[in-house]
């Protein structure tokens, strides 16, 4: 795909990042911590007002938004340097097409331009997939969380990844 964009979302863009969120958590429910059930009762005004002043981040081709990430900083005087990258997600048609690079790339960035000198990150220890891209996009594993998780009866152990942005 060619024509990609990386922009900070605002409210206007509650309604498109909603959607794309409901798709990744019906997509892929052991992927984050908040159930579609969860995210489907926020309303659209609350979203627009967490998109207005926080740092989520969409992917588009053209003026479709494809993907969603937040930049969560931390705001205590001594971890202010540390930021998570969260709800993370591109639509399985645009996967492999150079959005899932360019969004954390856009984010990291951003992250950069806020003071922030290490991302840091959780993903389930079963998500091959998402590990070998965030290995590509420059994360390393640094530690795991056992029974970070657990659904219908099934634990599941989170990696810690950091990557430090220059």
């Amino acid at each position: 795909m060619t024509d990609l964009s990386v922009r900070r979302l605002t409210g206007a863009d509650a309604a498109d990042w909603r959607a794309l969120r409901l798709e990744a958590l019906s997509t892929y429910p052991q992927a984050f911590l908040t159930t579609y059930d969860e995210a489907a009762a926020v309303s659209l005004d609350t979203i627009a007002e967490r998109l207005e002043n926080g740092h989520s981040f969409g992917v588009f081709t053209g003026s479709t938004l494809v993907g969603i990430g937040s930049l969560i900083p931390q705001t205590k005087a001594q971890t202010k340097h540390r930021a998570d990258l969260g709800a993370f997600f591109v639509q399985p048609g645009a996967q492999g097409s150079g959005a899932a690079t360019a969004l954390v790339e856009g984010i990291a960035d951003a992250a950069g331009q806020l003071g922030i000198s290490q991302l840091e990150l959780f993903v389930a220890a079963s998500n091959a997939r998402a590990i070998a891209f965030y290995m590509r996009a420059g994360f390393r594993e640094v530690g795991q969380i056992p029974n970070a998780t657990l659904s219908d009866g099934h634990a599941e152990t989170d990696l810690i990844m950091i990557r430090a942005i220059a």
